[in-house]
């Protein structure tokens, strides 16, 4: 039985989820800090063409640039009438070039977001391609008896000559009068967009795409959705509202309202799914354990048998622990959205025959995954290499902050080798000809130590070079183990960088001065 459960009770945060079997499938949220803007559509400015990436960093409005590569502009002539030759690149240096672009992968924290001209304007059961000529297409996951009628179907639709489209798969039982109105929704809402771009005179924004619930019903409700819940009443208005307009009412008999005391999430029980959602560490039901470690590109995934000793014998317990574990993983993959490159280290398996049935059992969960997804053969080192598509942003993006102390790494350093690499670079520093003062900036913790351990050790490289100094400054506001060494010499640039430092982390007190 699948449920879908949208929370919008809190003005600052909307959360959608689909349960399968009240296990949690799907979960979606959108808040004041990640407003999400895949989908929308803007006037864009060409401001910088990179060579070497044979790509453009497009101004559209917002404060990081946006990357557009040539493959993706479709047809640049659209937008100027005269006799401009687009294939000279210092063209673009010549005129205030605009463009309208649309978002396809947002923006990170290091990335600024992934442009294409190529237009789509999706919906519930198609998606019209403005610029697509004559192009038809059906969903890879409508196969058999359906893709056959619905390829009878195409033939009646009609389309604008210079656009195409593309039937999605929760359209497999729609009629073509259905498939029509909403098509023509969408060439309405195109004219709409291209006279818009028109009138807007600067870079910004021409259309954007509807909110976080009508996006995750044009991507996630499929006719196996036996239930919508719905704890806001305006939001029960916006869904009534969408429906009607595209003329399909046959699901707001699934639609309910709830009007509970306790919250939506606490009474299906899946808070505590959402908590374990972005911890490292997942224990298992036989006592097995799987790891996550994910980078922007890698994810890797260590598969241990941990408590599990209920099996006869190794190959057992390894086979069984990495039947359950592949299951979770492609739980926590698909939950998670995880993107890139995966390497799963599994537990060694002796027989090849235990390595095919994984495979193949991994091959049928990644049938009920939208992304697109390739998998490697199992190596003779137990791993397992797959490539998985990015649907939307990463949640541990928006929810979740690098620390200020381990910088992501979830180590720290001993005091003892703390102290020892600080000097061991100050007297690297001091040796240096132009240098005559090193200054050090380390955390106001620190102070004991530098105090108690390190005055000999400092005096000793002093003796040395007697007509230099090291200053040494502790700042409450920077955390151990993070520090800064600064050589001055006469280079005013050093001058005025350590005073912005001393400043920035109020260190105004000087401690120690040898």
């Amino acid at each position: 039985m699948k449920i879908m459960l949208i929370n919008s009770t809190k003005k600052e945060e909307t959360r959608i989820a689909i349960l399968d079997n009240n296990k949690l499938c799907y979960l979606n949220i959108e808040n004041n800090i990640n407003k999400k803007n895949k989908y929308n559509i803007y006037k864009g400015k060409i401001v910088k063409f990179e060579k070497s990436l044979d790509a453009f960093f497009i101004n559209y409005g917002v404060k990081k640039n946006g990357f557009l590569p040539i493959k993706e502009i479709y047809n640049l002539q659209l937008y100027y009438n005269n006799n401009i030759n687009f294939k000279d690149k210092n063209i673009f240096f010549q005129f205030d070039l605009y463009i309208l672009v649309q978002v396809i992968k947002e923006e990170t924290k290091n990335k600024g977001a992934f442009l294409t001209t190529y237009i789509s304007l999706p919906g519930i059961y198609s998606v019209l391609l403005p610029y697509s000529i004559n192009k038809e297409g059906i969903s890879k996951k409508i196969t058999g008896n359906t893709r056959t009628r619905i390829k009878k179907i195409i033939s009646f639709i009609k389309v604008p000559n210079n656009m195409g489209f593309i039937i999605r798969t929760a359209s497999s039982n729609v009629s073509i009068k259905l498939l029509q109105k909403e098509i023509d929704i969408k060439i309405k809402l195109w004219k709409k967009i291209k006279k818009k771009y028109k009138m807007t005179k600067n870079p910004g924004l021409v259309y954007k795409e509807n909110d976080i619930v009508i996006k995750t019903f044009k991507d996630c409700l499929h006719k196996d959705t036996d239930k919508i819940i719905i704890d806001n009443p305006i939001i029960l208005k916006k869904i009534y509202k969408y429906f009607f307009y595209i003329e399909n009412i046959s699901f707001l008999k699934n639609i309910k309202v709830y009007s509970k005391n306790i919250s939506l999430f606490s009474f299906y029980k899946i808070e505590s799914q959402i908590n374990n959602l972005f911890k490292r560490k997942i224990t298992l039901k036989s006592g097995g354990s799987i790891t996550i470690d994910n980078t922007e590109a890698l994810t890797a995934i260590d598969v241990n048998s941990f408590r599990s000793k209920k099996y006869n014998s190794i190959e057992d317990t390894a086979f069984n622990t990495n039947m359950e574990a592949i299951e979770e993983i492609f739980h926590q993959i698909k939950i998670r959205d995880l993107g890139g490159l995966i390497v799963i280290d599994l537990i060694d398996m002796e027989f090849l025959k235990n390595k095919k049935i994984l495979k193949n059992r991994l091959k049928k969960l990644i049938k009920m995954d939208k992304a697109k997804i390739k998998v490697g053969d199992i190596s003779k080192f137990g791993l397992l290499e797959m490539s998985r598509q990015r649907l939307s942003s990463v949640l541990q993006i928006y929810n979740y902050y690098l620390c200020d102390r381990c910088n992501g790494d979830g180590l720290l350093i001993d005091n003892k080798s703390f102290l020892l690499s600080i000097f061991r670079l100050v007297e690297e520093e001091i040796y240096k000809d132009n240098v005559y003062q090193v200054n050090i900036i380390v955390p106001a913790t620190t102070n004991i130590f530098f105090k108690k351990k390190k005055i000999n050790y400092i005096n000793n490289i002093i003796k040395t070079k007697q007509n230099k100094k090291i200053v040494i400054f502790f700042s409450k506001n920077i955390k151990y183990p993070n520090f800064f060494i600064l050589g001055l010499h006469k280079n005013k640039k050093k001058k005025n960088m350590l005073k912005k430092i001393i400043k920035k982390y109020n260190t105004n007190k000087t401690t120690i001065i040898y």
